[in-house]
């Protein structure tokens, strides 16, 4: 394994993540100086520097293997949530050291978990780096990365697909060396539409820009303490709602859709159509616990509440518009189903993936059928496309590792001194990179109460979820491991 190849590559994505900070550091600029200038300058030369370094004494490169392309998106991913601190630690205010890495690390991931209170109060320059690395992170540092190298088909590759989960690459749109340029362009589309069409609805331009970066990346960064709420705007929810829920499908389809006008392949996919039907279930139920509850009085609204949260929550944004904690213990419950399953793979969106569940569920009702018919051959299928025992094999084992580690960090909660329903929904939220859950870190509450230990382990979880756990169970792997 070569060492110095590793931090090279693990450079150049620090080098992306500066150039971020110098932007935000211009946004400072562009509306006058605020306190946050000096430390985006600072923090952006740092982590320039120590991207530049490694690559003044490794030349070139060469054929990378496929361990070390676990180590290089591993690092990358490391690294730029530590630099990401720097600006915030720097700034002061509410940003501890603990509080500091918490909210990079919850950016990067697209968490949107925040530790602050006053939002509000934060410098415009400190606000949009949230926003930044919100949007970094979504598309994928490395794929970002991969975008600006040479040859998609050599290096690029190889960390694209460490990365990008194999779920995420099986649709037949996937197949082509330009996956990654579809995905950022898809990316780019999204983020300026979304951006125009907040404007529209009477959002200023910085308030549209900043959430719509936070909608796309599905993370659910705002700028207002109250999130989207705060601006009583319907017609911008609905916008959120529709930008939400196209960020959270498979990008490749919708590139499909938009640049070939193969708009049915969105509905052809059974993996999108279950996602969309799963929505409207959700918030066809959330919206009748509403009205029978007496929790909020009118259909419109009921509707409105329902539908934004369920695309907040599904799509793994975790906006809102309603303190959910207020809401009846079924609707919650819907939330939570939404909070593991959430959005399709080949997004931005966390969680579990609709694609596995419906692997998985297909894989279930078959060998139910095998029991009446054991002679019987047949395959799991989607979309016509047959899912191999491997690759049903490693669904079922990548579950089994997605609920081991929401169980064991809602059980360090709850060691904590935290109620079961925070330490179980703060566990879902983090694991899933979803944000809010129910008691102490509810939609209108956040996490800055929890103790330092929970914080960490919040942290943790958040990158394994992000990465899809296995890679970095592959880097923390003893070393005479075989």
């Amino acid at each position: 394994m070569k060492v110095q190849v590793i931090l090279k590559y693990i450079g150049l994505c620090l080098m992306v993540v500066s150039g971020f900070m110098f932007l935000s550091a211009a946004v400072a600029f562009f509306y006058g100086k605020d306190d946050g200038t000096v430390p985006l300058l600072i923090s952006g030369i740092l982590t320039g520097a120590l991207g530049v370094f490694p690559s003044l004494f490794v030349k070139g490169s060469g054929k990378l293997e496929q361990s070390e392309g676990y180590w290089i998106v591993v690092g990358s991913w490391i690294l730029a949530c530590l630099s990401g601190t720097v600006p915030y630690i720097m700034y002061g205010g509410e940003f501890t050291v603990i509080n500091a890495l918490f909210e990079s690390v919850s950016g990067f991931t697209t968490t949107g978990a925040s530790i602050l209170n006053d939002i509000e109060a934060l410098p415009r320059s400190i606000q949009f780096w949230r926003f930044s690395s919100a949007w970094i992170g979504g598309i994928g540092i490395v794929t970002i990365f991969s975008l600006v190298m040479s040859s998609i088909s050599g290096n690029a590759a190889k960390l694209t697909n460490v990365e990008i989960s194999e779920v995420a690459r099986g649709s037949v749109f996937a197949r082509s060396k330009s996956f990654v340029l579809m995905m950022v362009t898809i990316y780019l589309i999204l983020t300026v539409t979304c951006t125009l069409a907040l404007k529209l609805c009477g959002l200023g331009w910085f308030d549209s820009v900043t959430q719509a970066m936070s909608a796309c990346s599905t993370c659910g960064f705002s700028t207002r303490n109250a999130s989207i709420a705060a601006f009583a705007n319907p017609a911008a929810e609905y916008v959120l709602s529709l930008f939400m829920v196209l960020a959270s499908m498979k990008f490749v389809l919708l590139f499909a859709a938009v640049f070939h006008g193969k708009w049915g392949e969105l509905w052809r996919s059974s993996v999108c159509r279950t996602y969309l039907f799963a929505i409207l279930i959700s918030a066809s139920v959330i919206c009748t616990g509403l009205l029978c509850s007496g929790t909020v009085s009118g259909v419109g609204s009921a509707f409105r509440q329902s539908l934004f949260q369920s695309a907040s929550i599904f799509s793994t944004t975790g906006f809102a518009t309603a303190d959910t904690n207020l809401w009846p213990s079924l609707c919650k419950s819907v939330l939570v189903f939404a909070s593991v399953i959430c959005g399709c793979s080949g997004s931005t969106s966390g969680g579990f993936k609709m694609d596995r569940f419906v692997a998985a569920w297909k894989a279930m009702m078959l060998k139910i059928e095998l029991l009446r018919s054991p002679n019987a051959v047949k395959q799991v299928k989607i979309n016509n496309l047959v899912k191999s025992s491997r690759e049903i094999e490693d669904i079922l084992i990548y579950f089994f590792l997605y609920i081991a580690f929401i169980c064991a960090a809602a059980l360090v909660y709850a060691a904590c001194g935290l109620d079961s329903e925070t330490s179980w929904t703060a566990s879902v939220a983090c694991m899933g990179n979803v944000g809010p859950g129910f008691g102490e870190v509810g939609s209108m509450s956040n996490y800055s109460s929890l103790p330092v230990l929970a914080k960490w382990v919040s942290v943790a979880l958040m990158l394994i979820g992000r990465l899809e756990i296995l890679p970095i169970l592959y880097v923390l792997r003893p070393r005479n491991y075989r």
